[in-house]
Parts: structure tokens; C-alpha cells; sequence
């Protein structure tokens, strides 16, 4: 039995939904539908142990790995399996909480596979052939999926690799100490820090992996993001766009912001794109963008809308405009933050310090 929460089935939705349309339309920054420019599917190839193709002509034809065709399906017969499976998702558990659909194991039989999702991906979620209405070239690509169908999905997701380490000024005694790590939530222990006058100081990012990829996007994104995060505990502000525009009021760089003034959202919009489409806190990256072909985004109502290179800046203001700072599990097994340390914790020399953490989420 295939189980999966609502954003996992929702990639075996899309699979359905682009052979059931056999097209794809762009989105603006708001997510609405740009009826003047869409992509033609021509295949998608998905796979488990092997590579399955299939071809959207006036049926959809799957092919095995030897390009031998192995049956035929009716675009009729998609839509009502599609519009099937809408109505199953949006039924399921809410959350990350998995769950089965009845229905489901004909439908993997039918379309000769037994999983949710791509298994022989490498980061995209999808690959599709399209035609490119621009070059009139017929790319494979690689998408990566989103879909608000139940809880916001996240855009980047959070580790102990992900976690700031922050220096406390003054130095807390064992007292102090002990008293801030008894309050009930790391949101009440920074409050009662920035209350009573207490500093916070960035050091370093835990990861040193985190660190490295930080710093290949931009030499300043460390500083820059530890600016944000400690912002969005300080503030009652988690927007992105809030948030940056904190930035560009502090200039926490020290930029000539008198010549260009979008210095921090050009540079917070470089780490969206890239947390989007494939740099992860624990892994290493090189730049290189694993989902190629862009983004496809499953909205509340089932309709799907994708951002390609050719919206390249409606992407970029979508992710500004569209996302916001999130806070993960602290419990010392997941994220592990929200506490005072002792230097000796860090192996540091002296001082207090206290790590901070978060995610990206949509809005």
C-alpha cells in the first residue's frame, strides 16, 4: 500500500495532470495564468528500477525501456482519473501526516509504476519534453513541484546544519543561564534577551558545508542572512519583503546604498532561487541547477502554472513576495537551537552564545 502526505501525492497529481492537459501555462509573480504563453507536453519520463516514457499525442502512449510501446490510454479516461485524485488529496490528512488512497494501486498498475514520485530524479521532481514556443526546441527538463493543496509547502528546509551561532552580550552567569533555558520557547527566551538589554553578535553558521554554499552565492550571504533571521526573532516580522526592507534601512554591509538601493533584495532573491531550485544546508553546491527547467506550482484549486526561464523575474518576485521566515523544530534530536551556550559548548574561548535556525516557507 502507497501512502504519502499531500505534497507527495501532489507530484503523482501533476504527473496525471500534464498528460490529462498536454500543456503547461506561465505564471505571473501573483501566480495568475499567462494565457498568452505555455509550454506543449510531448513526453514525460518517470521511473523506478527503469525509465518509462510517456507520450502525449491524441492518447497517451507508454513506452518501456526499449522504447517498446506497452500500452495506450485515453486523455478522457486521465481526466477522470486526475480530477479523482484532486478530490482524494484535498480529502487527505492535513500536515505532514501520510495517507492512502483507495483507488490508487489500479492507477499505479495502470501507468506501470509503484511510487508517488520519480525515483530515478537526481533533485527536479519531474522531467518533462516540452516544445519550446521561443527556440521551437523540444528540451528535456527537469521541474521541481510545489503545491498549496493543504499546508504551506516549505521552499527550504531546516537542519542543524542550518542553525547561526550568535555571541550574547554581556556574558550570561549559570543563573541567567538556567533561567533563560527554563522559559517555555525559544521565542520567550530571545524576547526576555532583547528586553533586558542583552546584544546579539553573529560568529559563524554551525554547517561548515552551510557556510561554504552561503558564501558561494554571494561572499556576504552569511552576514546578510544572519541579519535577516535575527531580525525576524527581534521584529514581529516574518516576511521576506518586510524583513529585507529592515535590511536595506540597516545596511548591516555597510553598501553604497546611495547608488543602488536594492542591493539586499537583489541578493535575498539570488538565495530564494537557488534554495528553489536545488541548495540544501547539508549538501554541497556548486551553482548548478538540478530542477532546469524551473518550477511548477499546484494551486489550492488543482490548476497547475510553472515559472520557466522565460519569467525568469516574475519567478524571482514571486519568491520575494511569496515566502516568509519560518521556525523549525528546536528539540535537540532535529534542529537543536533556541539555547544558551557556554563557550565551551562551541569551543569557543569565552563568552555566551546561542544558536538561531529557521526555514523558508510559502505564504
Amino acid at each position: 500500500m502507497i501512502t504519502g502526505n499531500k505534497g507527495e501525492w501532489s507530484e503523482f497529481y501533476v504527473f496525471l495532470k500534464l498528460l490529462a492537459d498536454g500543456k503547461i501555462y506561465a505564471a505571473d509573480k501573483n501566480l495568475i495564468k499567462n494565457e498568452n504563453l505555455f509550454y506543449k507536453i510531448l513526453k514525460i519520463i518517470r521511473g523506478n528500477e527503469r525509465d518509462y516514457q510517456y507520450l502525449r499525442e491524441t492518447e497517451v502512449i507508454i513506452l518501456d525501456e526499449n522504447d517498446e510501446v506497452i500500452s495506450k490510454i485515453s486523455i478522457e479516461e486521465i481526466n477522470l482519473i486526475t480530477k479523482k485524485f484532486y478530490e482524494g488529496i484535498t480529502k487527505g490528512s492535513t500536515g505532514e501526516r501520510t495517507f492512502n488512497l483507495d483507488f490508487a494501486a489500479n492507477v499505479f498498475q495502470q501507468f506501470y509504476t509503484n511510487s508517488l514520485s520519480d525515483e530515478r530524479k537526481q533533485t527536479a521532481d519531474i522531467r518533462i519534453v516540452i516544445h519550446d514556443p521561443i527556440t521551437q526546441h523540444e528540451p528535456l527538463l527537469g521541474f521541481s513541484i510545489k503545491s498549496y493543496i493543504g499546508s504551506k509547502p516549505t521552499l527550504f528546509n531546516a537542519s542543524k546544519n542550518s542553525n547561526f551561532i550568535f555571541q550574547v552580550i554581556p556574558s550570561l552567569d549559570n543563573a541567567a543561564k538556567d533561567y533563560v533555558n527554563n522559559l517555555d520557547t525559544y521565542g520567550i527566551r530571545m524576547k526576555w534577551l532583547n528586553d533586558n538589554g542583552y546584544q546579539f553578535k553573529f560568529k559563524r553558521v554551525n554547517g561548515e558545508l552551510f557556510q561554504s554554499n552561503l558564501e558561494l552565492i554571494d561572499s556576504k550571504m552569511p552576514e546578510i542572512m544572519a541579519s535577516l533571521i535575527l531580525n525576524s526573532y527581534l521584529t514581529d516580522k516574518n516576511k521576506l519583503e518586510d524583513l529585507v526592507e529592515i535590511l536595506e534601512q540597516e545596511n548591516p554591509c555597510g553598501f553604497n546604498i546611495s547608488t543602488n538601493q536594492n542591493f539586499y533584495k537583489y541578493k535575498i532573491k539570488r538565495i530564494l532561487i537557488d534554495a528553489a531550485l536545488g541548495m540544501k544546508a547539508g549538501k554541497m553546491w556548486d551553482g548548478t541547477f538540478n530542477a532546469n527547467g524551473g518550477y511548477i506550482i499546484v494551486k489550492k484549486d488543482g490548476d497547475i502554472v510553472c515559472f520557466h526561464i522565460y519569467n525568469w523575474n516574475d519567478f524571482q518576485d514571486y519568491l520575494l513576495t511569496h515566502t516568509k521566515i519560518d521556525y523549525p523544530d528546536s528539540k535537540p534530536n532535529r534542529c537543536d537551537f533556541g539555547r544558551i551556550l557556554n563557550a565551551d559548548e562551541l569551543d569557543e574561548k569565552e563568552g555566551s552564545f546561542i544558536k538561531l535556525n529557521f526555514q523558508f516557507r510559502f505564504i
